[in-house]
């Protein structure tokens, strides 16, 4: 019976590797996060900038983009939402 209980130990640690699990990762990066803002002191990272440039590129991409599509005489740029939402999921820890 021991035989079993490694066999199924060792399945359940190559489980770990292949299929994380989802809450843990969540709460490991919450913790990255706290921790990122108490040894910034408030101040300014190329981390929050980097969410501030996401934050405005989401919100050109959910709002304002489909605003300025009703003007035809307007060029817009592509699209790119796949690429922004990729960077968006990583930023919070999703990673898609």
């Amino acid at each position: 019976m021991g035989w079993l209980s490694a066999l199924l130990g060792l399945g359940g640690k190559a489980l770990e590797k292949i299929l994380p699990d989802r809450a843990r990762l969540q709460q490991q990066q919450m913790e990255i996060n706290a921790e990122t803002e108490r040894t910034s002191g408030g101040r300014m990272t190329p981390r929050k900038l980097l969410m501030y440039l996401l934050a405005v590129a989401a919100g050109w991409e959910l709002l304002l983009r489909p605003v300025a599509t009703y003007w035809p005489d307007v060029l817009l740029p592509p699209s790119m939402g796949k690429e922004l939402w990729l960077a968006v999921s990583a930023m919070f820890g999703m990673g898609f």
